[in-house]
């Protein structure tokens, strides 16, 4: 039974774990030692392993990952902070959500937002990068059509980019992108880019009727 257990200690799987991915070594570590523990009951050393992968999963998806972008010079799109990217233009919220838009990630989207909202109350323009957001569900599409209500009551113009087919037909269906209240689609980013880019060195009320 010891020769049978010990081919599966790997030490150096372990450490190229840890390498990776530091919680999911965590997770294999607290559920070896678990199991241990409760030998000959084993099986309380796989649920606790279970649980805390779920617990790890859920926490991903409660909190996306959600960033302002700018553009680099290699002509991507990347995380503005981090890689000290000037703003696409001073007026604009460019952002993306590296998740689904569903009911595990509406809340964060929607805080994300309006917080920048109160702490850049200049902004005339929010451009969502929406190509990394495979699916929307009920919820996603609420919060999207209140977001919409919030920025029409503030004057600013909501901008969608690289939306895939599930996405806008879902968003179509509910009557989000019927054109009213001035929801602009573009098909690629620097279609969007150049666009926003072009409102920009036009006065406030043009824009706006370019739009």
């Amino acid at each position: 039974m010891i020769l049978a257990v010990s081919s599966l200690i790997q030490p150096k799987a372990f450490l190229k774990l840890w390498q990776l991915s530091r919680i999911e070594a965590i997770t294999a570590g607290l559920t070896f030692a678990i199991t241990l523990l409760s030998t000959p009951r084993i099986y309380w050393g796989v649920l606790a392993g279970v649980l805390m992968g779920l617990s790890h999963f859920l926490h991903t998806r409660l909190h996306p990952r959600i960033i302002e972008v700018g553009l680099h010079e290699d002509g991507s799109l990347r995380d503005r902070h981090l890689w000290q990217l000037p703003a696409i233009t001073s007026d604009v919220l460019a952002l993306r959500m590296d998740a689904e838009l569903d009911f595990a990630a509406a809340s964060s989207f929607e805080k994300y937002i309006t917080e920048k909202l109160r702490e850049r109350p200049h902004l005339q323009h929010v451009c969502l990068f929406a190509q990394p957001i495979n699916r929307i569900d009920a919820t996603g599409v609420e919060t999207l059509q209140q977001l919409r209500k919030q920025l029409v009551q503030r004057h600013i113009q909501l901008h969608i980019s690289g939306i895939k087919l599930p996405v806008e037909k879902a968003l179509r269906l509910a009557g989000e992108l019927n054109g009213k209240d001035g929801v602009q689609l573009y098909r690629t980013d620097v279609e969007a880019i150049n666009a926003l880019r072009a409102l920009q060195a036009l006065p406030d009320d043009i824009a706006g009727m370019a739009i």
